[in-house]
């Protein structure tokens, strides 16, 4: 949680943890296929069937249906398949390289030169608030204090509690005063703070970094409106931006839009930011006009309640060929335990900004990474190959997967997949690879990942 009590995105999105247990499989992924050499170029061990050099060679309208016999402990178990074979829309598929992107002070400043279009901008972590915020934040924090005290709906040991930790807090930020300014500093050394503030027109904004994260944001300043021009003379309470990522699938331009600018005009300001940025190699995943709800306080019935579009969002991601990494493979459909000890939390990149009359205010960087390496068009093992490796991993490790009379596997996807690389720890590669699994309420069991290029199954048993 944040200085403002805001939930890091991140940490709202506890499904990355498979990305985790998966992404580190390189060093186990030998143990499927014994003896086999795993390489990502166009020569294959597996010559059973025909390799594809096309996409296209591999799509097919014919399901795969079948019934295979495994051993259990409870003896013979027929296994169902009748899975639709899903191949992306391309027609060729690739082997790129990538490695994270190191927010230091060169990409702090190529970052709040190109979003502040190379005006000043500020420290703005709480030792470099200035005298006036630091008594606005004081008077907030005091009057939760006292609604705090007056509440009758928690014991008293909890009610001291939180309590002290107010005291506490509101202490740390009176003894703040003692050195603090009237006016923001210049921001000159990137090195030892992670927050800044600027102007872009009349609209204060701040961004932050952290590790894998960039947000820019308004700060919204006491008495200062941001939001749509049609609320700000309606005069509500409360003015916020509603966007749904699941929107993206809109296009952006809908009539009756307040913003100024056009969606073409809007789209041209975000591709030249991110060219600024070294991301413009970047696939668009959607976009959407942006939504804002007005509405005033103590309007239980919602009368007082109005939306209206104002801006809009893109929204992109690193991929080729029109397929975006990101929602290439969906984790969070997949059944996979979270381990108690997971630290290192890796999600696909993605970068969303939102343009507004302002300019781009809003822009959200997850997980950063440049490409280093894109193969040329690799051979793909063909899908009877593919569908005898699933057969054999199926019978040969029954003991990994919940398989019970009536299971029925029914999905069958090429997609593309993340893997880090076993010396560096900051290099992956996205490589073609086949999702089987059985379709469960939205959740998909049993997955079983193959190589699409070698036959290689990766495993994720043995990581943690």
């Amino acid at each position: 949680m944040d200085k403002r009590g805001n939930i890091s995105s991140r940490n709202m999105r506890l499904f990355a943890a498979i990305m985790t247990l998966i992404e580190a499989l390189v060093l186990t992924s030998l143990t499927g296929c014994a003896g086999k050499k795993v390489d990502y170029g166009v020569d294959t061990e597996v010559k059973e069937q025909k390799n594809a050099s096309k996409v296209s060679d591999l799509r097919t309208d014919k399901p795969w249906v079948e019934n295979i016999t495994v051993q259990t402990k409870k003896g013979d178990v027929t296994l169902g398949i009748d899975a639709k074979i899903l191949v992306p829309d391309c027609e060729t598929m690739h082997v790129v390289g990538v490695e994270d992107v190191k927010l230091d002070t060169e990409y702090k400043k190529r970052f709040l030169d190109a979003y502040f279009g190379g005006g000043e901008y500020y420290y703005h972590d709480l030792e470099h608030y200035t005298v006036d915020e630091l008594n606005s934040y004081i008077d907030l924090k005091s009057r939760e204090l006292n609604k705090m005290n007056s509440r009758d709906d928690m014991d008293d040991s909890t009610k001291q509690e939180l309590a002290q930790q107010m005291e506490q807090d509101l202490s740390g930020y009176r003894d703040l005063l003692t050195d603090a300014k009237i006016s923001y500093t210049i921001a000159s050394d990137l090195q030892s703070c992670d927050e800044y503030a600027g102007y872009k027109g009349d609209t204060f904004c701040e961004v932050t970094f952290e590790e894998h994260w960039v947000n820019a944001y308004v700060f919204k300043l006491d008495g200062k409106y941001y939001g749509p021009p049609s609320f700000k003379e309606e005069n509500y309470d409360n003015v916020s931006q509603t966007f749904q990522e699941d929107n993206l699938t809109d296009s952006a331009g809908a009539d009756g839009n307040e913003c100024t600018r056009s969606a073409a005009e809007s789209k041209k300001l975000v591709q030249d930011f991110m060219g600024k940025l070294g991301l413009s190699n970047q696939v668009e995943r959607g976009e959407c006009d942006c939504n804002w709800l007005g509405f005033n306080n103590g309007d239980e019935n919602w009368e007082s309640r109005r939306n209206t579009l104002w801006g809009y969002v893109y929204s992109y991601g690193t991929g080729i060929d029109g397929q975006v990494f990101k929602d290439s493979f969906d984790s969070s459909e997949c059944d996979s335990m979270l381990p108690e000890d997971t630290k290192d939390i890796t999600l696909g990149d993605s970068i969303q900004l939102t343009v507004t009359d302002n300019g781009i205010i809003d822009v959200v960087i997850e997980y950063p990474v440049s490409v280093t390496s894109i193969s040329g068009g690799v051979e793909l093992l063909s899908l009877k190959n593919i569908e005898q490796i699933i057969k054999e991993q199926l019978k040969n490790n029954v003991d990994k997967y919940e398989l019970e009379i009536n299971t029925s596997f029914n999905n069958m996807q090429l997609t593309y997949f993340r893997l880090k690389d076993k010396n560096e720890t900051a290099k992956y590669s996205y490589v073609p690879v086949w999702s089987f699994s059985r379709l469960v309420d939205s959740q998909k069991k049993n997955v079983i990942l193959v190589n699409a290029i070698d036959g290689t199954i990766i495993n994720s048993e043995d990581v943690f």
